[in-house]
């Protein structure tokens, strides 16, 4: 993968940040896009990466950072993880119509912008492999995740159409499905949440292997997914979850 071009969104903290140390470490050239400016920056400098401010939200921007890659890249790209993502929960009773629309924008919409716009530079490119981050709760949600585990379940679908539509490219597009991982996604959002390391105890007893996930261990999989040894997969979204999928 040397000297390939991998672009990130969600690039700067979490599962996109141990990807793109992950990926660094085989001289790739990466491309990291987020929200957070400052820590984007900053991180971006650490790897010699390039840096994208973006709102996924907005296709606009979309199209406007593509095109910018595209221009520092010669034009070819040879992976791209999709792994941005809203997340919260909330009562399908104090869930609006516009904010379920927001949760479908940044995690399914976006998607498709993104693969829609990638696309002339994946087909220039030798990797030619599309890695989205699900969630497994797409398969088992629990109460209070009905935006965000619906627009994952629609995110696994939209992996399947598109590996089926892009095959005769030879770009292949495949997902992830983390468990719990420990994150910054995690961090107490009100007063009266529990502390992220309390929360992460609390949960690790419904993982099977009984413990929750680090964002390495889902980089791990992304980089093979990236990589020529995952190039006959296609289509496929793979649980890496410690088992809580099957418990």
């Amino acid at each position: 993968m040397q000297d390939w071009h991998i672009a990130i969104t969600g690039g700067s903290k979490g599962i996109g940040a141990a990807t793109a140390n992950t990926l660094a470490r085989q001289a790739v050239h990466l491309h990291l896009m987020a929200r957070n400016q400052p820590k984007l920056d900053e991180f971006s400098r650490s790897l010699n990466a390039k840096a994208y401010s973006i709102d996924l939200a907005k296709p606009e921007q979309i199209a406007h950072v593509m095109r910018s890659i595209g221009e520092s890249s010669g034009g070819r790209l040879d992976g791209l993880v999709i792994n941005a993502a809203k997340y919260g929960m909330s009562s399908y009773q104090d869930l609006t119509p516009e904010m379920f629309r927001a949760y479908l924008d940044t995690n399914l919409v976006a998607s498709l912008e993104l693969v829609r716009c990638a696309a002339p530079l994946l087909k220039a490119g030798q990797g030619k492999s599309i890695v989205m981050v699900s969630s497994t709760l797409a398969l088992r949600p629990v109460p209070g995740t009905a935006a965000y585990a619906a627009s994952k379940a629609g995110l696994n679908n939209l992996v399947r159409c598109l590996a089926l539509e892009l095959a005769a490219e030879s770009i292949r597009v495949n997902a992830v499905l983390p468990g719990v991982v420990d994150t910054e996604i995690h961090d107490p959002q009100r007063v009266s949440d529990p502390s992220r390391s309390e929360k992460m105890t609390q949960l690790a007893p419904l993982h099977p292997l009984g413990r929750v996930g680090t964002a390495q261990d889902v980089a791990n999989m992304i980089e093979f997914l990236l990589s020529p040894k995952s190039s006959w997969m296609t289509g496929s979204c793979i649980t890496v979850d410690g088992g809580i999928s099957v418990a």
